[in-house]
């Protein structure tokens, strides 16, 4: 499950188009953030992704993707030509072909890496399909997991929704705003396909799976924050929108949170690994916002420099290292779902007071920009967010653990596979 949106000026009330996404992935899968420079290659290069080997371009664009560790593709990310991408699993009733193609995070970081502006990433996707199909596994340690995908891809000027079953696809330009999430949205609305004309893309939904995956509700609940909030949307409004829960205590009922939270391994299976909000400002320049870890709830939006990311974020395996700062994060946040009611306050103090701050003090940059002062907080917002982190451990230890069954089974058989230290 996860939750992407685009937002542009008309809806902002300002000069900003703002990318959102929560990326909703197996609680164990460590999302790792990469700052990816620009590359050229000699002819006929091939590329290694994550299930197949495809032909390599002459040359490609410099990215910031935040992925799961072990595929080549990533969940969102930014290019430094101001091109923004996230993509969402979508169940139809097409099946999978059988020889191994891309994946959905092929299909972005491909997109991110080869297309200058939005409805060119667009088309290295639908090209890209055309020649190698959508095949594979999605998920980490559930290699029977695989789907279809939906993108949200923009950019400074317009935003698009690209939706593919197999080889197949409908792309539609929106005007000022859009949200997936999980579901089908494009019906016989679209601008340009693969099917005949008036063909209803909707028809080829799963509505079962997609019911129990909660889309439509979690889509509704985002688009009624946009439209509340129509001309004076900020990125604090957008870090609000990843952080909703129906209800005060999340990880109950269906998948309606769009801040996830993993509580069972039928039907909550799937946990918010990762957070990034993206503004994309006039002249070429860039706010990045990361979480760097699980549940945007319990953590704040720290500020990324592409030029230099923050140390530890790019690593991360199947299993806890103290070298990965997601696994590190990870501590802290299995240990506060314990305690959540009695956390969950402790942790919107400290977002409110840091989160705020850096937002205040953090102009726009150029995607190449080093200045030192901007590195400086960059990185201490990194530092100042973990150092609040063990501080809220420590407190844990004098706080009674609240945890229901089955979700605490869920979650004390997780921090045993992965070798998670709890409290």
């Amino acid at each position: 499950m996860c939750d992407t949106l685009g937002i542009g000026p008309e809806f902002t009330g300002s000069d900003i188009s703002i990318f959102g996404k929560n990326s909703d992935r197996e609680p164990d899968e460590a999302q790792i953030i990469l700052s990816v420079p620009s590359k050229s290659y000699p002819q006929k290069e091939e590329l290694q992704c994550t299930c197949i080997t495809i032909d390599q371009v002459d040359s490609t664009h410099a990215l910031v993707i935040s992925k799961p560790f072990w595929l080549w593709g990533g969940e969102m990310g930014v290019n430094e030509k101001g091109v923004a991408i996230g993509n969402e699993a979508l169940f139809t009733r097409v099946k999978q072909e059988k020889s191994p193609g891309l994946i959905g995070m092929d299909l972005l970081r491909l997109a991110l890496e080869r297309g200058a502006d939005a409805g060119q990433a667009a088309h290295v996707i639908i090209d890209l399909l055309k020649k190698y199909g959508q095949t594979g596994p999605c998920g980490h340690r559930d290699k029977k997991f695989s789907y279809m995908n939906s993108f949200i891809i923009m950019d400074r000027h317009s935003i698009m929704i690209l939706e593919t079953a197999a080889r197949d696809y409908v792309l539609k330009h929106v005007s000022g705003q859009a949200v997936i999430s999980n579901g089908i949205t494009i019906a016989k609305d679209w601008d340009e396909s693969s099917l005949p004309p008036d063909t209803d893309f909707s028809k080829l939904s799963d509505p079962l799976t997609t019911y129990f995956a909660g889309s439509a509700f979690r889509k509704g609940r985002n688009e009624e924050s946009i439209l509340r909030n129509k001309g004076r949307i900020a990125s604090a409004d957008v870090f609000a929108m990843l952080r909703d829960h129906e209800a005060d205590a999340p990880g109950k009922g269906f998948n309606r949170d769009v801040c996830m939270h993993a509580s069972d391994p039928l039907i909550r299976k799937s946990q918010t690994t990762g957070s990034m909000v993206v503004e994309l400002h006039p002249d070429e320049k860039f706010r990045i916002f990361v979480t760097g870890g699980s549940a945007p709830c319990l953590t704040a939006f720290k500020p990324l420099m592409p030029a230099a990311p923050f140390k530890d974020i790019h690593i991360g395996a199947g299993r806890y290292s103290h070298h990965s700062y997601w696994w590190r994060h990870e501590s802290y946040h299995v240990s506060a779902l314990a305690r959540y009611e009695s956390v969950r306050p402790l942790a919107r103090e400290f977002i409110g007071k840091t989160e705020g701050k850096w937002d205040a003090r953090l102009p726009a940059y150029a995607w190449d920009s080093k200045n030192a002062s901007l590195i400086e907080l960059s990185h201490n917002a990194f530092r100042d967010a973990e150092k609040k982190e063990k501080a809220i451990i420590e407190m844990m230890r004098n706080m009674q653990r609240s945890f229901l069954r089955p979700s605490s089974l869920f979650w004390k058989r997780f921090a045993k596979r992965s070798g998670v230290p709890l409290v």
